[in-house]
């Protein structure tokens, strides 16, 4: 590569990296918004707001697509991880993405997200009531990890009975790193989820219900019905990205308002503004802090040649900090309209249960700040992870607050308050 064209040291799954994510995004942004790094086989890093919009909205220049198989020597962990399928929508192109993004739409609308309020309020109690007696709660691992955990099973039509072990499967696989026995003890909980979903498969073809794996045995793409590897593959982006994401905003929101007391008393005494907070919380705490395309053919991406096959990381954090879009990025402005933050992606592919996201926030944050209003951090307890290249969450967070009452009867088991629901 010659040496005139823009380099870095970038490498987002460092240590360094998710010491301060937030200054060495705005540093980059601000003098190269597009530079190449070397790190995990060489890839275009993208932090300008305006240069990953450009990317992101030619799908045809910059593909989505994973490679199937994938090639022998792919860095493993970097901008395309390794899979044994492909990640359905996220990992398709149009115009075979779009057919497949209408069809999902059904379970993923602002609609829908609205119908599933009542029942995310009841998880969301559920997991307070848990706790509320003691006075103690990891913020995390009792709440903000269970609820979207809860709500994103019973969507998929998963059996509630092991919903725990599968919670922290999801959440573990973000953190634990590869190559260790952890690592392979979390991956080989995931692969039993999938299990699962494989062992309903014919059971919803044979009898369906109104879920989303039964949704998906009907469902036809280009004229045929869809195939169990693509129900699996389709699965396998809806829980994770249902999980762990939202886990990771909840988190980073709570102890941002265990930290600026003022910004609590405010949600506290006006409700009602939450959802409007959620843009905000999303631009400065990104869960996902970016996504890899490929170019296609040679092109440019804000002046910079780049040449087919070449990878390109766009930094969804990165661009939330531009300047030049969000003055005074790293600050937390409760009254900023932070419509455009790119948290969810931009373009064909943006996130397509986001709708459902912002409905997990604002009822999970109201029900905190109404029923445990004085929580506090246990000092020193909060263990964020020790790398974010993927998503910037925690892995635990104790608090205490003044023990309270529960809100209804009790019920022991997620399986027990599910059929409650009806």
């Amino acid at each position: 590569m010659p040496d005139t064209e823009p380099k870095v040291d970038f490498d987002h799954h460092s240590e360094e990296y998710a010491r301060d994510p937030w200054a060495a995004n705005i540093a980059m942004n601000t003098r190269c918004p597009v530079a190449h790094s070397s790190h995990h086989g060489g890839f275009w890093l993208v932090t300008g707001f305006q240069q990953v919009s450009e990317v992101a909205h030619q799908p045809q220049l910059f593909s989505s697509a994973h490679e199937l198989p994938n090639k022998p020597g792919r860095p493993q962990g970097t901008v395309v991880p390794a899979s044994s399928f492909r990640g359905l929508p996220l990992e398709i192109d149009p115009p075979e993405f779009l057919e497949w993004r209408k069809a999902l739409n059904i379970f993923f609308s602002p609609t829908a997200a609205r119908k599933l309020r009542p029942r995310i309020a009841q998880y969301t109690s559920w997991c307070v009531d848990q706790h509320i007696e003691s006075g103690e709660i990891d913020l995390v691992m009792d709440l903000s990890n269970p609820v979207p955990a809860l709500i994103t099973l019973d969507i998929v039509g998963l059996p509630m009975d092991d919903w725990r072990l599968y919670a922290d499967v999801v959440h573990a696989l973000v953190y634990t790193h590869p190559g260790t026995p952890e690592f392979d003890r979390v991956e080989a909980g995931f692969a039993q989820l999938i299990e699962t979903v494989r062992e309903l498969i014919p059971k919803r073809r044979a009898n369906p219900g109104d879920d989303f794996i039964s949704f998906l045995t009907q469902l036809e793409i280009g004229g045929r019905k869809i195939s169990d590897e693509d129900i699996l593959a389709t699965c396998n982006a809806v829980i994770p990205g249902g999980v762990d994401t939202t886990t990771a905003l909840l988190a980073s929101t709570l102890d941002h308002l265990d930290r600026n007391r003022a910004d609590r008393r405010r949600l506290i005494d006006s409700p009602e503004l939450i959802p409007g907070t959620c843009d905000e919380f999303l631009r400065y705490f990104t869960p996902v802090m970016g996504a890899g395309r490929t170019v296609m053919e040679d092109a440019e991406i804000g002046g910079c040649p780049v040449k087919a096959g070449d990878r390109v990381l766009l930094s969804w954090a990165a661009a939330n900090l531009d300047a030049r879009v969000f003055p005074q990025p790293d600050a937390i402005d409760l009254d900023r309209d932070a419509r455009k933050q790119a948290a969810f992606g931009i373009g064909v592919h943006r996130c397509i249960g986001r709708h459902i996201a912002r409905m997990d926030f604002e009822v999970v944050i109201g029900e905190v700040l109404r029923r445990l209003p004085d929580y506090h951090l246990v000092e020193g307890e909060a263990e964020r992870y020790a790398t974010v290249g993927q998503i910037n969450g925690y892995v635990k967070m104790p608090a205490r607050f003044t023990p309270g009452p529960r809100s209804g009867p009790q019920v022991e088991t997620a399986t027990e308050l599910h059929s409650l629901m009806g």
